[in-house]
């Protein structure tokens, strides 16, 4: 009971993080588009990710509402940090040829070491997930643990 009660609230914190983190982009999204455009991929990028960035988070979080579901979003969002925590590597690797400016949200104060370290505490809280969802012995099946 304990472990399904914990596991519960991880992925209440995970559902509240995507929500979170999709908002912050929309509820200013002309200055997200901005900051899209000064990173150092094609300007094209820029509009598609813009929308198609808040709208995925937005599933992600949607995912985890459901037992049924549950598994599918803590993958998808395991994903979607693994890939933002690669390319925070990447600039502070000096991989690109300019350094562009952090995000929105509670990171905005960060620094990219910071806001590495951040993404992976999340990471690592939604992989212990994954595994207790997982876990074959587990008294906890994906359908037990819902929000509703």
């Amino acid at each position: 009971m304990k472990h399904k009660r914990l596991l519960e609230g991880i992925i209440f914190f995970l559902f509240l993080f995507w929500i979170y983190a999709a908002v912050v982009k929309l509820a200013d999204i002309s200055l997200w588009k901005f900051r899209l455009l000064e990173q150092p991929f094609s300007d094209a990028f820029a509009e598609p990710l813009a929308w198609g960035l808040p709208l995925l988070e937005f599933v992600i979080a949607a995912l985890m509402i459901s037992g049924r579901t549950v598994k599918w979003g803590l993958y998808a969002g395991a994903g979607l940090l693994a890939v933002f925590s690669g390319y925070i590597g990447m600039i502070l690797l000096n991989v690109f040829s300019h350094v562009p400016c952090s995000c929105a949200g509670i990171v905005k104060h960060f620094g990219w070491a910071d806001h590495l370290i951040f993404n992976i505490a999340i990471l690592t809280v939604t992989i212990y997930a994954i595994f207790q969802v997982n876990k074959p012995q587990s008294d906890i099946t994906p359908s037990e643990v819902q929000l509703s």
